[in-house]
């Protein structure tokens, strides 16, 4: 229900008090399109059409050949410095009168392929294609794949997709219950709203966010794992942590950059993990304002960022920095080490002026910023796992 100040009551935990505040409540975004009006083509011939007509498509251009071969160019947003980490993100939609098989190739021009290719027949359940069905060139910069195509729609994409209004409704779903107050804390450059979640106890506080750059959606895979078992552990200390901490979440840093299926950037052209320090773009402003005014004066213990990559690593302040709560880094990497199979890098590094969130986060809020990054190609199940060890070593270390 909705009470007077606006704000959406995702169920009620007698022992966990609300937030108050006058922010409004967002209702959820529309879900990935399926089928409806026809789409507006990319390209066509040969009984197929090729579209980027929906949320999280790529920026895309392409070409039919007579065998009716398609070659989709994979470009990146526009930057606003020359820099951009190469994070060849591609999805598009093919469209097909009789099933077929389709060869499909992905042209980088200057970049390498990076991102495994899933094929849906919905936009919603996704198979990763065996590796037998993708061919590179000696450069890497062309993937040659084999495509069995369904009649009707056919979409492909470097990891499952996952657009702006995946992660707020799956938040939203595993908040149920656990007596959390949504939150609009600010507008996206392109006018969409910044929502955010806070529930827990009162006494100190641990921010937890993803996304921040649009196709890491292994690092959304632990924040999940993470998530869930900070809310649904039943032990003792789990409820005495739930009862203390004050747990602050942002979801959706960069919907306009999701949406658009950016590789790297928002839709002003910057990184947004590089602007905590200069907040030159409404979202890392109004999150970090938002952030501080949700701790309310609380200690805040630890912000957890999840990102992906190219390989799983830990990126964490040095051991000695000023922080009441460092301790929580070697107690975490210890659960790492002996409850993951394969656990973690760690890289201690700290540049108060490298404009991640977390370094501001421990210049700001004299916390532990841990930026946690998955393998790419990490299995869903060892991405929340991961994500889940870590929810138990913050509640074992914190509620001891």
């Amino acid at each position: 229900m909705i009470n007077a100040g606006g704000l959406v009551r995702l169920g009620a935990l007698a022992t966990l008090p609300i937030v108050a505040s006058a922010c409004q409540y967002i209702p959820a975004l529309p879900s990935l399109p399926s089928f409806g009006p026809a789409p507006r083509a990319i390209c066509s011939g040969s009984g197929l059409t090729v579209d980027i007509d929906f949320a999280e498509a790529g920026r895309h251009d392409c070409i039919i050949g007579p065998d009716g071969s398609v070659v989709v160019s994979v470009d990146h947003e526009p930057a606003y410095v020359e820099s951009i980490n190469p994070s060849p993100w591609f999805a598009f939609r093919i469209t097909t009168e009789d099933a077929r098989e389709a060869t499909v190739t992905l042209d980088y021009t200057d970049y390498n392929h990076r991102y495994a290719p899933y094929v849906s027949a919905d936009g919603h359940s996704w198979r990763k294609l065996a590796d037998s069905q993708v061919t590179l060139n000696e450069k890497k910069s062309r993937a040659t794949l084999k495509v069995d195509l369904t009649a009707g729609a056919n979409w492909i994409a470097g990891q499952p997709m996952s657009p702006s209004s995946d992660n707020l409704d799956w938040t939203r779903a595993v908040l149920g219950g656990f007596g959390f107050t949504e939150m609009k804390y600010g507008e996206s450059l392109e006018g969409r709203p910044l929502v955010g979640f806070v529930g827990g106890g009162s006494l100190e506080a641990i921010v937890v966010l993803t996304r921040q750059h649009p196709p890491e959606t292994s690092g959304q895979d632990a924040y999940r794992g993470f998530l869930e078992r900070l809310l649904k552990r039943g032990d003792d200390k789990a409820l005495a942590f739930r009862n203390r901490y004050r747990i602050v979440i942002a979801p959706m840093p960069n919907p306009d950059g999701v949406d658009a299926g950016n590789w790297r950037l928002n839709a002003g052209g910057i990184d947004l993990n590089r602007d905590w320090g200069t907040f030159s773009q409404p979202e890392t402003t109004a999150l970090s304002q938002w952030i501080v005014a949700a701790a309310g004066g609380r200690r805040v213990v630890s912000m957890m960022d999840f990102h992906s990559t190219d390989k799983t690593v830990i990126y964490a302040p040095p051991l000695e920095s000023a922080s009441p709560t460092i301790a929580l880094l070697p107690f975490l990497k210890q659960a790492f080490d002996s409850k993951l199979s394969a656990p973690p890098e760690w890289n201690y590094n700290h540049n108060p002026n490298g404009g991640t969130s977390k370094s501001w986060a421990l210049e700001a809020l004299k916390a532990p910023g841990i930026t946690v990054e998955l393998w790419d190609q990490i299995p869903t199940a060892d991405a929340r796992k991961l994500g889940a060890t870590a929810a138990d070593a913050l509640i074992d270390y914190f509620a001891k």
